[in-house]
């Protein structure tokens, strides 16, 4: 205003460089985020979910293991590898618990530590309640739950040792609303969120978190993008007026990752664009 002699916002403060005082250099983005030094483990490793998490993790400067039950995992650390990361690869069912503690045992033996752990392996059944098996009950829920307190358990077990930990639990929008023919999916998804929650509660003080990531309809090839109907209905339905993209999940995973959310804990992070906002 004319006559005022209030400084502009974008005056330095007498005596100041203009630039960022050192004591801010801990909030740096590039240092808050950082996962140089970190090991990441991430199961489900030859989905589509974990290649946009490990492309994150590894651009934050983590060292990436990708797990899955398919052997097709190699190749995708091999691509990662052609890129320049340091990736490693590891085959085994997570629903076996002797399994789950040889394949803990073996990041230990690869990379020295184990800092981070991604939850992703899950399986989807689309039966009408009526008509579902017991088996297929079962393998949902051993799947997409209790795989997730048999690695958790095994890593956090490590990490506690090493006083520092992050472990994510891939849930879904589906723990909080439900679609017709998904009983085991929605009942597993809805107990990650709780399982998340106590092992948070169980873990206190001992510098490892436990919170959940839960997508909204990301197209990959687990989803039902390629359905013509429905893809139209999601992108419509949804604020941000498309599904989501692997990548999409890479902020927020990074967020709960990093130093950046050390205050977070036995949480459930939406990534969804919006569509549970609009859902009632």
């Amino acid at each position: 205003m004319p006559g005022s002699t209030s400084p502009s916002i974008a005056t330095p403060i007498p005596g100041s460089s203009g630039k960022a005082d050192h004591l801010f250099n801990d909030l740096a983005p590039a240092r808050l985020f950082s996962l140089e030094g970190k090991v990441a483990l991430i199961t489900g490793g030859a989905g589509g979910i974990a290649s946009g998490l490990a492309k994150g993790f590894a651009a934050a400067g983590a060292r990436i293991v990708l797990a899955d039950f398919s052997a097709a995992v190699h190749e995708r650390v091999q691509e990662f590898r052609n890129a320049g990361c340091d990736a490693h690869g590891l085959v085994f069912d997570v629903t076996d618990a002797e399994a789950v503690v040889g394949a803990i045992n073996s990041v230990i033996d690869l990379c020295g530590r184990i800092d981070i752990v991604v939850n992703n392996a899950g399986v989807i059944a689309r039966t009408p309640f009526l008509e579902l098996t017991a088996s297929e009950w079962q393998k949902v829920i051993d799947t997409d739950l209790t795989a997730c307190f048999l690695v958790a358990q095994q890593a956090a077990r490590r990490m506690v040792k090493q006083g520092s930990g992050r472990i994510i639990n891939m849930g879904s929008i589906m723990n909080h609303v439900a679609r017709p023919n998904l009983v085991p999916y929605v009942a597993a998804k809805s107990g990650v969120s709780g399982l998340s929650r106590a092992m948070a509660a169980d873990l206190a003080g001992t510098g490892v978190t436990v919170n959940t990531l839960a997508p909204g309809y990301t197209v990959t090839p687990f989803s039902q993008a390629s359905n013509v109907e429905f893809n139209a209905f999601v992108s419509d339905w949804t604020p941000c007026k498309r599904w989501g993209r692997p990548e999409d999940i890479c902020g927020a995973a990074l967020l709960l990752a990093s130093d950046a959310g050390s205050y977070i804990n036995g949480h459930t992070l939406y990534i969804d664009g919006g569509f549970l906002s609009v859902t009632r």
